[in-house]
């Protein structure tokens, strides 16, 4: 009798659980159709670590204990980690079929993102990229403006510029109060040895973009800096935690922006032996055929080695053997296990080296050179291509072009290490900017 009574139990237990569970839908999407009749659900909307889950959090939690049998009646289910850059919103989003059925094969879709502040200014985004997998795709973009609890946004189809989306949604970024900064007078004249800057004018006072060359003037005891122009790059960040590349890209009704300068020494300029590593001289590799090398060293604090160099085609490396096939034309790689350990697969259409070296610091670039035996440069990379990280370890193709006479090549890295120098300023004046009706 009581194993019967436990039976009952079990089945009404059973039976309340798919009650409770039929009732529960979805997280609530916005949706929209594609020209090619696509359906985009725009699923979540968040900042940093997300994570989404297509059952609300009580299904999600009860499914659990449903035995595995049985999950299938509990319908489809999407989960989906994802990470974003601080100054970046995360957009997620699920894709189906006309048919209403996920839809796997996804490519990106937006043209562009408009973020419209209360105060009437619109942060205009290009939509650079995005990952995806399966059905769903995350795109990140920024900046956004946090000052508002509610985030207007506009979203653009990609090859029709029509919009898709216009939403206001909890803001993710909202705080109800930012650090307050305040700009301080140009000129203003900051060091960091071996460079003094002196900022000239401002975001206020820069008609362009970007900021001249008359806006800034370099002085440096070190005449290795200031012998040949040196290079710099530019960014703008406010109190928010907004960061943009133009000086259009920030509320012009902030504060204070900060603008951020940051110079290294020009290519042709003169290193010392401590920032530069290269190879002996190399025998140029035959048609598919590949030299495993084991070379590594330091330069500028940042470890260095090389384990190949190869002619063009589909490079095989387990780590022990290294075979060459003819490759399909194209530049691509794999990493993947085979018996336990790690095999690389790389497709490319030029000889080149492989290249490691430890992780960079922001300030940080490298100057990657081939050249032949006779001194000819062969390439000029100064980001290599194809970078994976691993552990710590940066992993790079330096391809090049062999001139018909080259025999021998040698990889030569600089150490380019820069100086960042940071300016409180008047923004954008607001009367200058165009604002949303």
């Amino acid at each position: 009798m009581k194993k019967r009574w436990l039976v009952v139990a079990v089945m009404v237990m059973v039976g309340l659980i798919f009650a409770v569970l039929s009732q529960l839908k979805e997280p609530p999407s916005y949706a929209a159709t594609l020209s090619d009749g696509t359906i985009v659900r725009l699923a979540k909307v968040g900042v940093g670590a997300m994570s989404y889950d297509s059952y609300p959090p009580l299904k999600a939690a009860l499914a659990g204990y449903v035995p595995n049998r049985f999950q299938s009646r509990l319908g489809e289910r999407t989960r989906f980690t994802f990470n974003t850059q601080s100054a970046e919103l995360g957009l997620l989003f699920l894709f189906r079929t006309p048919a209403d059925q996920p839809k796997r094969d996804v490519t990106q879709f937006l043209s562009r993102i408009e973020f419209v502040e209360s105060t009437g200014f619109v942060f205009k985004v290009g939509v650079s990229g995005s990952s995806s997998s399966g059905s769903v795709m995350l795109i990140n973009e920024g900046p956004f403006p946090r000052r508002d609890p509610m985030l207007h946004m506009r979203l653009y189809e990609k090859e029709t510029d029509r919009l898709l989306f216009d939403l206001h949604v909890p803001n993710p970024g909202y705080k109800p109060k930012f650090d307050e900064w305040a700009p301080e007078p140009v000129p203003a004249t900051q060091t960091v040895e071996p460079l003094t800057v002196t900022l000239k004018n401002g975001p206020a006072n820069i008609p362009l973009e970007y900021v001249r060359d008359e806006d800034v003037e370099i002085t440096s005891t070190d005449p290795r800096w200031t012998n040949t122009p040196p290079k710099r790059n530019f960014w703008v960040t406010d109190a928010t935690g907004g960061k943009a590349y133009r000086l259009s890209g920030l509320s012009p009704f902030e504060p204070a922006w900060k603008l951020h300068l940051r110079f290294w020494r020009n290519e042709s300029a003169e290193f010392s032996p401590d920032e530069v590593w290269r190879t002996k001289l190399i025998k140029l590799p035959a048609a598919l055929t590949a030299e495993r090398l084991k070379l590594g060293g330091v330069a500028g604090g940042v470890e260095l080695s090389t384990n190949y160099v190869t002619s063009a085609g589909e490079v095989h490396d387990d780590g022990t053997d290294l075979t060459v096939t003819p490759g399909s034309g194209g530049n691509s790689s794999s990493n993947e296990t085979r018996n336990g350990k790690p095999y690389t697969t790389v497709d490319s259409l030029l000889p080149f080296f492989q290249l490691s070296h430890s992780t960079l610091d922001e300030e940080t670039e490298l100057i990657i050179v081939v050249k032949d035996q006779d001194g000819r440069k062969l390439t000029n990379d100064r980001s290599g291509s194809t970078t994976h990280h691993t552990g710590g370890i940066a992993s790079r193709r330096i391809q090049f072009q062999p001139a018909p006479e080259t025999t021998e090549v040698q990889l030569e890295v600089i150490v380019n290490r820069g100086r960042t120098f940071e300016f409180l300023v008047a923004p954008r004046k607001p009367d200058a900017v165009k604002v949303s009706p």
